[in-house]
C-alpha cells in the first residue's frame, strides 16, 4: 500500500488583500507553491478566507474562521494529546501569523519578512512585539526569512536555538496573465509617477508630495489601501498645496490596473522606511521601469545597481536624485533591459522549489528522530 501524500498547510489568509506586500506574497507563492507540491508527491492545503476557497487548484482548503485563530486555540491544543497530527507540515508564511497546528506535534516552518517593529514602535510596545515573535520561533522547526538584510537583523535580536536559517527571495509577478486596463479616473495625457503600497507612516509616501511640486507637469499616482490616519493627513496636504489635478491617491487597484500603470508610468518612486524586501520595485523593474527607492533595509540588495537611491528626504535631494537618474535611463537605450535582466534573477517557480526542498528536509527530520529510539535500542 502506497503511502499518502504529506498533508502540508499553507498559511494564505493574507490573500484577501492583494494591494498589500504580504497579500501579494501569499498569492503569487501559493500558485508557485501548488503546482510545485503537486508535481512532487506533497499535498498542498491553503488556509484562506471564504472569498479564496478557489483561488488555489487544490483540492483540499481550510476556511480562516475565527475560532481557528492561536489566541482560542491554545485553550484547548490539550484535548489533542496522544493524537496523531492531521497535518505532516505547516508553513505560517509570515511573522504576523494568527493560525498554528491545534495539534502540538505537528511540524512547523515559520518565514519572517522583516522585523520592522524595531524602527516603527517604542519602549513596550517593542518588547510585546519581540516576544510574539519569539513564541512563534519557539514553536518552529526551521526558519526562512526573504533578504539578507532580515536574516542578519533576525540572528542579531533572536535566540534561534540552532534551528535552521535559510534565505529565500520572494519572485517577481507573471505579467502575461494580466491584459493591462487604464484607469478612468487618470488623465493619461501627462506623465506620471507610480507607487503601490498600504499607505501607512512608515511608507514615507508624503514625501513625494515635495517631489511632486518641482515637477509641475507630472502626476503621481499611490495606490493602496487608504484608509489610515496617514493616508488622511497626505488629502489635508494634497488640498493644501493645490495638487488635487495632479495627485491620485484611488485606493486599491485591481490586478489589469496596476500592470497598466506600471507599464506606463514614467518611473516607479518608492520611499519606504523600512521593508523586509520590496516586491513592487520588482514589479517596476520587470517591465523595464526606471526605480527610485530609499536607501534603507533591504531596498538596495533587492534594487541592486539598476535602481537609484535616495540618501535622504529632502526636496532638493530627491528632485536632483530624479533628474540624473532619468538623464541616465533616457541615454542609455539598453537600460530598460538591464533593468528587466536584474529583475529576473527573482522567480516565483526557484523560490516554490527552494521551499519544497525544505519542506521535504523537515519532514526528514521528523522520520529521523522517528528513527531514534529504535537507534538506541538497536
Amino acid at each position: 500500500m502506497l503511502n499518502p501524500a504529506p498533508r502540508i498547510v499553507l498559511d494564505l489568509e493574507k490573500s484577501r488583500n492583494a494591494c498589500s506586500g504580504l497579500g501579494q506574497f501569499a498569492r503569487n507563492l501559493g500558485r508557485a507553491l501548488t503546482t510545485e507540491m503537486s508535481d512532487c508527491g506533497l499535498h498542498p492545503i491553503p488556509l484562506v478566507s471564504a472569498a479564496q476557497v478557489n483561488d488555489f487548484s487544490t483540492p483540499d482548503a481550510i476556511k480562516a474562521k475565527l475560532w481557528r485563530k492561536e489566541i482560542f486555540q491554545r485553550w484547548y491544543r490539550w484535548t489533542q494529546s496522544g493524537r496523531s497530527p492531521a497535518y505532516a507540515l505547516w508553513h505560517a508564511t509570515h511573522q504576523q501569523a494568527k493560525y498554528l497546528p491545534l495539534n502540538s506535534k505537528t511540524r512547523v516552518l515559520l518565514t519572517i519578512h522583516d522585523l520592522n517593529y524595531l524602527r516603527e514602535k517604542k519602549g513596550p510596545k517593542i518588547e510585546r512585539e519581540h516576544r510574539r515573535i519569539a513564541r512563534l520561533i519557539r514553536r518552529a522547526d526551521a526558519v526562512t526569512v526573504i533578504s539578507k538584510f532580515v536574516a542578519g537583523e533576525v540572528q542579531s535580536h533572536f535566540d534561534l536555538q540552532n534551528k535552521p536559517l535559510q534565505v529565500i527571495y520572494n519572485g517577481r509577478p507573471d505579467v502575461s496573465q494580466y491584459v493591462a486596463q487604464q484607469p478612468a479616473w487618470l488623465n493619461a495625457s501627462r506623465p506620471f509617477l507610480f507607487s503601490i503600497g498600504i499607505i501607512d507612516r512608515k511608507k514615507n509616501f508624503h514625501v513625494l508630495l515635495d517631489l511632486i511640486q518641482r515637477l509641475p507637469n507630472h502626476q503621481l499616482v499611490i495606490a493602496g489601501q487608504n484608509d489610515s490616519e496617514y493616508a488622511g493627513e497626505m488629502r489635508r496636504t494634497i488640498e493644501e498645496f493645490n495638487l488635487s489635478d495632479r495627485v491620485s491617491i484611488p485606493g486599491p487597484v485591481s490586478d489589469e490596473q496596476r500592470q497598466w500603470l506600471y507599464e506606463n508610468c514614467e518611473a516607479f518612486v518608492f520611499p519606504s522606511l523600512t521593508e523586509g524586501f520590496g516586491l513592487p520595485p520588482i514589479e517596476a523593474m520587470t517591465v523595464g521601469k526606471p526605480v527610485f527607492l530609499a536607501r534603507r533595509t533591504s531596498l538596495p540588495e533587492i534594487g541592486g545597481q539598476r535602481a537609484f537611491y535616495w540618501d535622504d528626504f529632502t526636496a532638493e535631494h530627491m528632485f536632483d536624485v530624479y533628474q540624473r537618474g532619468m538623464q541616465i535611463f533616457n541615454a542609455s537605450p539598453e537600460y530598460a533591459q538591464l533593468l528587466q535582466q536584474a529583475a529576473a534573477r527573482f522567480c516565483w517557480q526557484e523560490s516554490a522549489r527552494q521551499y519544497v526542498d525544505l519542506y521535504r528536509r523537515i519532514l526528514q527530520m521528523e522520520e529521523v528522530e522517528r528513527s531514534l529510539p529504535t537507534l538506541a535500542a538497536a
